[in-house]
């Protein structure tokens, strides 16, 4: 059964799709508090858009008490002696409007997100919404709910780009760990012959080995590495290697190859001299996890001049010039 647009006003295949997937995960009712922000984004409602929003956290607010009105009523029944008194029912009305104040925001985040957008219509996971709601509902950091946003948008687009594991990984972030990934993911290259589909993602150690401080300078040190990797964010060696000769554009007819990612452009290896096809590329450095990797979509790269001239660097003392693919053609 298809849900019914609670404004009146035509949506995007993307905001319909985020719709279902919020209305799996709290339920149709609930789901009817996104409309505010569509309305006033479109410019429908811009007069009454204060209104609209109270009114939205207040549906989400007086359905989740309704739940626990039982409890606030008759109290908390402990060998029949302890009662709610009238400050601990305050305080769980306040965690309330606490959690709906945190999916509200990321929602509306992940509809800006999605805004214009298209996406295919297909049955929300509903085992996925309901462990990305109940996870969402604590997170009140804005840099946290960004990431959760954009990983919610990602689902609208593309079922199954975040799994539940993943999830579990981004409950537990904190905001100081959140900021060294964003450092590693905007250092790191991207081997993706298709979106998603990665055969690799890492931060190479520019010849030296991360693990001896190698990256320090841009501040992914030891101390660092060793946090992404209790988070689940990078594999314990940080020494692994992959290989790149599919990267290689060498002299003559050209060769297909298959282009890396950094700092969200396309990148090739142009090489002076034949390059035998039998030889790799070993590129060492500190590896993404699964988990990662899946996470490395939904982070805005810092730019980092420094490390990419040094990047660079690194691949011509191997007689390989770092060119953007847009460069060659």
């Amino acid at each position: 059964m298809s849900l019914p647009d609670p404004s009146g006003i035509a949506q995007t295949e993307g905001m319909r799709q985020l719709f279902k997937l919020v209305a799996s995960g709290l339920g149709s009712t609930l789901a009817t508090f996104i409309a505010p922000w569509r309305a006033r984004r479109e410019g429908k409602a811009r007069v009454i858009a204060a209104k609209s929003e109270a009114e939205a956290l207040q549906i989400l607010t007086e359905a989740h008490s309704r739940a626990l009105q039982p409890l606030v009523d008759q109290g908390l029944d402990l060998d029949g002696e302890i009662e709610l008194d009238s400050e601990l029912k305050q305080r769980i009305l306040y965690q309330l409007q606490k959690k709906q104040t945190n999916i509200a925001s990321v929602v509306s985040k992940a509809a800006d997100a999605l805004e214009g957008k298209q996406a295919p219509d297909e049955e929300p996971d509903h085992d996925w919404t309901a462990r990305f709601f109940e996870f969402a509902e604590d997170v009140s950091s804005e840099q946290l709910q960004i990431l959760w946003a954009k990983v919610l948008a990602g689902e609208v687009q593309r079922s199954g780009s975040t799994s539940m594991r993943t999830l579990g990984i981004l409950r537990d972030l904190d905001r100081n760990t959140a900021g060294l990934f964003t450092k590693l993911c905007s250092a790191s290259i991207l081997f993706m012959p298709a979106p998603g589909a990665f055969l690799d993602a890492r931060v190479p150690s520019l010849g030296g080995n991360a693990a001896s401080n190698s990256l320090r300078d841009y501040g992914l040190g030891f101390d660092a590495l060793n946090r992404l990797n209790e988070h689940g964010l990078v594999i314990p060696d940080y020494n692994s290697y992959y290989d790149y000769r599919l990267s290689i554009i060498t002299p003559g007819p050209r060769t297909p190859t298959l282009p890396f990612l950094h700092q969200d452009h396309q990148w090739v290896l142009v090489s002076e001299q034949p390059w035998n096809a039998n030889q790799e590329l070993q590129i060492h450095g500190v590896a993404m996890t699964t988990a990662g990797r899946e996470l490395s979509r939904v982070v805005k790269q810092e730019s980092l001049p420094k490390y990419t001239q040094n990047l660079k660097q690194f691949f011509l003392g191997r007689k390989l010039k770092m060119l953007m693919l847009s460069e060659t053609n």
